[in-house]
């Protein structure tokens, strides 16, 4: 993710983030498992396929319950 111009957090090594042209995308891996939160669409399905294509993967498809917690979109 580094060579992708993301920063890693200080306070949590698993949580990286990038802000480019008031865009910003974040990224939380933890085990075998990733998170990626934005506003930008197009901007998500590119990190998105950064994975695909570089990331052996099973499936990466819409988050609904994440450590507990439900995940919804507003």
């Amino acid at each position: 993710m580094l060579l992708n111009e993301y920063k890693v957090n200080e306070s949590d090594k698993c949580i990286y983030h990038k802000h480019l042209n008031n865009i910003c995308t974040i990224i939380c891996l933890y085990e075998d498992n990733l998170l990626i939160f934005g506003l930008n669409i197009h901007v998500m399905n590119y990190v998105k396929s950064l994975f695909i294509n570089n990331v052996d993967n099973k499936n990466l498809h819409k988050v609904e319950v994440i450590l507990g917690f439900k995940i919804t979109k507003s």
